[in-house]
This record gives C-alpha cells, structure tokens and sequence, in this order.
C-alpha cells in the first residue's frame, strides 16, 4: 500500500510534468511560430530594400544586374529570385545565368498566387530547381521599374533555408527542454519536501490511531499545526479523551452495579433469614409456647415490613435512576404542606422520645414548584432520619425561609452527627455511617440516593452540615411560584 507521502508527490509530480509539458509545447510553438512571422517580417522589409537597389540599379547591364543579386544574396544568406509578370524566372541567385530558361513558370506557385491577391505572400516547401527546404516571401510590385530589363518584372521573392531556421527552432526547444528539465527537478525535490511535511503529521495521527486501537489509551497525538490536519488530531485526542471518561465511567458502573448487587443481596438476605429462623423456630413447637410465639410472629412481621420498605425503596431508585418515576409538578403552599408532614411524623416522634417542632418563617401564602408527592417522600426521608439517629429528648425542628426567588426547607436535629470523613458520601445507595446503628433503627440505606435524585429532578441540590454529638441539618430548596 502506498504512503500518502508517495501519493502526494506522485500527484505534485505529474501535475508538474503536465504542466512543464504543456507549456514547453506551447512555448515552442509560439517561439517557432514568432521566430517565422519574425524571418518573415525580416524578408519583407529586405524585398523592399532589394527593390530599391533595382530601382538605383536600372542603367546597369544584366550581368552587373546578376552579380549584385548573388552578392545580396551571399551577404545576406538568402536566395534572391526576380519574376515577370508572366511567371518567368528572369534572375535567381542560385540558378547560373545559361541555366534560367530551364527553370519551371513560377506563376502557380503558392507564395506567387497569395502575392497576386495581398501583394505578399509566403510559403514552405521543397524547391525543385534547387532541390532544397524554403521558406519563401514573395512581394508583388505595384509599378514597373525603370530600364528595360526590369520593364516586364512583377515580382522580387526571397527565400531562406529551412535548415538554418530549423537548426534555430531546435536550439530553442532544446533550451526550453533544458529548463523545463531543471524546473521539473526542482519541483520534484519541492514536492518530496511538502509532500513530507504534510504527511508527516498525518503519519504520527496513523500511528498514534494504531497505538489507541490496540488499547494505549493514554497516547496523545502531538500536532502542532492550526490547520486541518491540526483540528483533526485535536478532535482524535478529544475523542480518546472522551472515551476513557467514558470507558471510566463504564467501569464505574460496573463497580457500582456490582457492589449494589451484592447489597441487595445482603440486605435482602438478612430479613429473609430473620423470618425463616423465626417461621422455623415456631414450626419446630414454639408456636405452642405462649412466652415466645407471639414476640417471634412479631419480630418476623417486622422483618417482613423491613423487607417491603426495602423492596419499595429498590423500585423507587431504579424508577428514578432510569428515568422512568414520572414528575408531576404543580404550584402548592409550602408551608400548609410542611405542617400536614410533620403532623404525620408526631406519633412517632413520642414514641422515640423526641421533640418535633416547626419554625416557619416563609409567608403563609408562599408557594413552591415542585411533585408534591415526590417532596413529600423527601421529607419523610429526612424526618425519619432526624427521629431515629436523635438522643433522647432531642429535638428536630422543620424550618421554612424565603429566599429571592426561592424558598430553602431544613430539617435539623440534635442528634448523634455525621463525622466529617462520611458526609461526602451518605447520598451513595447503601452507603452507612454506623451498619450496626442502621440495622437496628430499620434503615434501608436507600433513603438519601432517593432524596438526593428526587431533589436534583428539581434543579437543586441537598446540602448537609453536621458535627457528631451535635446533630445534622440538610437543606435543599424548590422555586417559588
């Protein structure tokens, strides 16, 4: 398989080759065509200077007539040939003198007949009388000069070799073949160049493609250029960029999947086992003993009801996570709102010995945007949390605050705290900060991951603060209508 720096300068090549052919044919022909209507234009005017030394010339005799024409014609390199009107040869520089009434009627001749009608006329070809290659130029006279040897003379031609202009046409072309040679070397040699440094980079984004390809996803290809081969690498680097993020956070969800798997799976198994040692233990004649049966019925109901939060709570985070829990969001008085919730949570509150208070400083007409029902989960989330991790007689208080455009919801209690290592990572599923602790209060270690996702299905987030033996405070907030 070529290489693009091979292709590019094959291409350079032969662009240049057409090139430096096409103008070396087209500066021959038009260098061989200039050189002719030059020898032309030269033979014209020399007609007309032989014209006028015939006509000083009249009072000679035709042999000093003859002389003079073949001594122009040795100085001058040209053949002088004088015709009558009538087409025949009178004088020829190249014919003796003894041997003109041999000579063929020149009246049909092309150079001849074109003078009769444009007064000039030119012509190449092979001379029969002499048996050599012309160029011919032919004038016809408009007026008989004077003297009776020039009384019936109508035309003066001149004619050069051919092989002389030949031999200069070719030292021309040979001069353009010569510099067309050199300049198509020299293209050549600029081509492997450019072709060289275009490819180049192209090559390092091959290799580097192979390197990533194979797996090195830690290659970087380094171009340098702003053009496109530049944006291209830049967009490669990009995309392998891109595709470890990616290829991280594949990995990431597979560590997240598999350590939630194995949750599941241990928070599953522990009711489960709870119940079936209790169902076990009642089968196997506890069932008959009025000490026990009842705590154990008991005890396995709870777990049963731990097992149904636990399984609700799964489908609340996957609906969540996959987008599938549907928002429905709707204008609602917040603070009417949080006085129904707390309400709900006072029985219980009693029970574990606790003081729950609101302290509602948002106006009592003020409403929030938001999934009433989905806030309502949040808040029963961070109510529970606040109640089971308190001391006794502690306090959680349910506050309220206008803020701009928004209005911010706290639940702080007085509780146990979070040490400062946990907090960046309580919203994590099954994440917990005392195992034994959450077991013991019923937690699912789901409760958090679903506030946090519900919240940020709001555009907001869930802040925390807390300092164990102090207690915790989370806050979050929902755009006022």
């Amino acid at each position: 398989m070529k290489s693009i720096q091979s292709k590019i300068t094959a291409t350079y090549v032969a662009l240049a080759l057409l090139i430096v052919t096409s103008t070396g044919f087209l500066s021959s022909s038009g260098v061989e065509s200039f050189f002719k209507q030059h020898l032309v234009n030269s033979l014209n005017q020399q007609v007309d200077l032989v014209a006028y030394f015939l006509q000083r010339s009249s009072s000679l005799s035709f042999v000093q007539i003859d002389s003079a024409v073949r001594t122009i014609s040795g100085i001058e390199n040209i053949r002088v040939t004088l015709i009558n009107a009538d087409g025949k040869v009178i004088a020829d520089s190249d014919v003796p003198p003894e041997e003109l009434s041999t000579v063929e009627n020149h009246l049909s001749r092309p150079e001849i007949q074109e003078a009769l009608k444009t007064n000039l006329g030119t012509n190449m070809r092979r001379s029969t009388t002499v048996g050599r290659d012309f160029l011919y130029v032919a004038k016809a006279l408009h007026s008989s000069l004077e003297g009776e040897f020039f009384r019936d003379l109508k035309f003066i031609r001149l004619s050069i070799p051919l092989e002389e202009v030949q031999a200069e046409i070719n030292s021309i072309r040979l001069s353009i073949l010569i510099a067309g040679f050199v300049v198509l070397v020299l293209i050549t040699g600029i081509s492997v160049l450019v072709s060289r440094k275009l490819s180049k980079p192209m090559v390092q984004i091959a290799r580097s493609l192979e390197r990533i390809r194979t797996g090195d996803l830690n290659e970087h290809i380094r171009v340098d250029s702003k053009d496109e081969i530049g944006r291209v690498a830049g967009a490669v680097n990009e995309l392998v960029e891109k595709l470890k993020d990616d290829i991280a956070q594949l990995e990431k969800l597979e560590r997240v999947r598999s350590e939630f798997l194995g949750n599941v799976s241990h928070e599953l198994r522990t009711p489960i086992f709870a119940i079936q040692g209790y169902l076990e233990t009642l089968l196997n004649g506890a069932l008959n003993d009025s000490n026990v049966n009842r705590s154990f019925l008991e005890k396995a109901q709870a777990n049963a009801q731990r097992l149904n939060t636990l399984l609700a709570d799964l489908i609340n985070i996957s609906q969540i996570e996959s987008g599938e829990m549907k928002m429905s969001f709707r204008f609602f008085r917040i603070n009417e709102f949080l006085e129904t919730t707390a309400k709900d949570f006072h029985s219980a509150a009693q029970q574990l010995g606790v003081n729950l208070s609101l302290n509602l400083q948002a106006n009592d007409s003020s409403e929030v945007y938001g999934d009433r029902e989905r806030i309502q989960q949040v808040m029963a989330n961070l109510i529970e949390n606040a109640l089971r991790y308190n001391k006794q007689n502690g306090e959680v208080v349910v506050s309220s605050r206008e803020m701009d455009s928004k209005v911010e919801i706290t639940v702080k209690d007085t509780g146990v705290g979070i040490a400062h290592t946990h907090l960046s990572r309580i919203f994590e599923r099954f994440y917990r900060v005392d195992m034994n602790r959450s077991r013991e209060v019923g937690g699912t270690g789901l409760g958090l991951a679903i506030v946090k996702h519900i919240i940020e299905a709001h555009e907001s987030t869930v802040e925390v603060e807390s300092e164990v033996g102090l207690g915790t405070a989370f806050h979050f907030t929902l755009r006022k209508g």
